[in-house]
């Protein structure tokens, strides 16, 4: 009796519990790839087609685009939230440059639903006039995310203290001679 519920228990628990654990690991794997294929995972109320990853069409080349200008803009520190839930509300921010790299996250989400929108039109030349002139919009945002990460750049560059690594040997050597001989006692006066 003990080998016939053995074998029950193997034949019927186990492959339930692969079967279950399969399904599992592909729904993971489809939601990590409907994410990542967001233009800002963390704002983009729809996701693009997955096909969008690899297809050679002009929209999805143009959001393939977009997320690349998201992830440059998205790198300036404080646009994105940090937090796990990023639906909780945060108190508005008061830096210049996260609040021009956020506007840039947006208006890339709605380009995004733009470029949707233009791939659903029939094949022809309305859907090729239609994504043709979001072309030049996402060239258009591309540049702003651009520039904005230049100016966080620079930011950050002045914002480091100008320190002995950033003089050369010389000027270095020279300043610790300086030093050394402000501290050398001076001889009595007579």
């Amino acid at each position: 009796m003990d080998w016939l519920l053995l074998m029950l228990f193997v034949v019927l628990f186990l492959p339930v519990a692969f079967l279950t654990a399969l399904a599992t690991w592909g729904a993971l794997g489809v939601s990590t790839l409907r994410r990542a294929n967001k233009v800002v995972p963390s704002r983009s109320a729809i996701s693009a087609p997955l096909r969008w990853l690899w297809s050679p069409s002009p929209a999805a080349t143009l959001h393939r685009r977009l997320r690349a200008a998201c992830a440059l803009a998205g790198s300036v520190e404080g646009s994105l939230p940090k937090d796990r839930w990023p639906r909780r509300r945060r108190g508005p921010v008061n830096d210049g440059i996260v609040n021009l790299a956020q506007e840039v996250l947006q208006e890339a989400v709605t380009l995004d639903h733009q470029i949707l929108s233009a791939s659903m039109l029939p094949r022809g030349v309305p859907r090729d006039q239609a994504v043709g002139a979001l072309d030049y919009e996402v060239r258009g945002l591309e540049d702003a995310a651009r520039r904005v990460h230049q100016l966080a750049t620079r930011r950050a560059q002045l914002a480091r203290p100008a320190g002995p690594a950033t003089l050369n040997l010389d000027e270095r050597i020279s300043a610790m001679e300086a030093a050394l001989g402000e501290l050398t006692p001076r001889p009595p006066l007579p």
